[in-house]
Order: structure tokens, then C-alpha cells, then sequence
């Protein structure tokens, strides 16, 4: 409720909703953006179906944010396309109910060359 969505909507693109549930992580909702990056649309799929490094990516900051209960913030390289493209990306811890974090707010953006 504290985000509203006309003031993430230029950024929605970006974005995934990521469920967490059982161990297991769910895409609620992913981005057109993220779509290149992650081979396809990936809402309502698990993470684990992604690329292994991928999946690794998202795990450690999956697992970081559930430990420290607080925003992760990383910079990473990785190829896409042949390209090699450093990403920028902050995982937001959600809670339903303000205290169990059930859902992960996941942006990732890659940086621009000039």
C-alpha cells in the first residue's frame, strides 16, 4: 500500500514481483523489460527455470534479504545477447501483513553506454 502504482508506473517495465513461498520463489510479475534478460515472460513461473547464473543472481539476493530483513542493492556483469551489460538492481523486502516478508520487489536495470 505505500507504493502506489502511478508512481511506479514509468517504472513497471523493470520490475518483478517475486512470491516467496515454501523456499520456492514464484514470478507474481515481471516486467517487458526483464523479459530479454530472462529468455520470455516469466510471470507465474518459478525463478528456478531461469539460466543458472540468473538464478544464482537472484537467489543470493533472495537469501540476503530474508537474513537482514532489509533492501539489497547490487552492480553486477553479465552477458546478454554477446554483450557484455552491468545491471543495477535493489531487491525490496514486502510483507503482507508488515511483519513476514512473503513477496521480494525485484528492479534491475542495465547501464546505459554513452
Amino acid at each position: 500500500d505505500d507504493l502506489a502504482v502511478q508512481t511506479l508506473r514509468p517504472w513497471l517495465g523493470n520490475l518483478a514481483l517475486i512470491d516467496l513461498r515454501d523456499g520456492g520463489a514464484i514470478f507474481r510479475l515481471c516486467g517487458t523489460n526483464l523479459h530479454g534478460r530472462f529468455g520470455g515472460e516469466m510471470t507465474r513461473r518459478e525463478i528456478a527455470t531461469l539460466d543458472d547464473t540468473i538464478v544464482g543472481t537472484l537467489r543470493r539476493c533472495i537469501d540476503q534479504v530474508r537474513a537482514s530483513r532489509k533492501p539489497e542493492q547490487t552492480k553486477h556483469k553479465a552477458e546478454v545477447a554477446g554483450f557484455p551489460i552491468t545491471f543495477h538492481e535493489i531487491c525490496l523486502p514486502l510483507a503482507d501483513d508488515g511483519v513476514s516478508m512473503d513477496t521480494l520487489l525485484f528492479a534491475s536495470y542495465a547501464e546505459q553506454r554513452k
